[in-house]
């Protein structure tokens, strides 16, 4: 049974999160020529505060991104609440 681990950072709607789970899957069963049934993925979302990239905290490298997943983050929520 083969298992793909993914870390990420946090921020990207759960529509992404679902295709990544999809597509790795699917070319995984493909490469291994096993059943996709058989293939597991897991996806670890990391705040980035906790995610470094050249010794510096990604909230503070990549800060402009960092916002912008923030705020469409908050923008998907806000739309969700609206309909119930």
């Amino acid at each position: 049974m083969p298992l793909v681990r993914i870390d990420i950072m946090e921020g990207r709607p759960p529509e992404v999160i679902e295709e990544l789970h999809d597509r790795v899957a699917h070319l995984v069963a493909e490469i291994l020529d096993a059943p996709i049934e058989r293939v597991r993925t897991y996806v670890t979302q990391f705040p980035p505060e906790a995610w470094g990239i050249g010794g510096v905290p990604a909230s503070v490298a990549r800060q402009a991104e960092v916002e912008a997943r923030r705020t469409a983050q908050e923008e998907r929520e806000s739309d969700g609440s609206a309909d119930g």
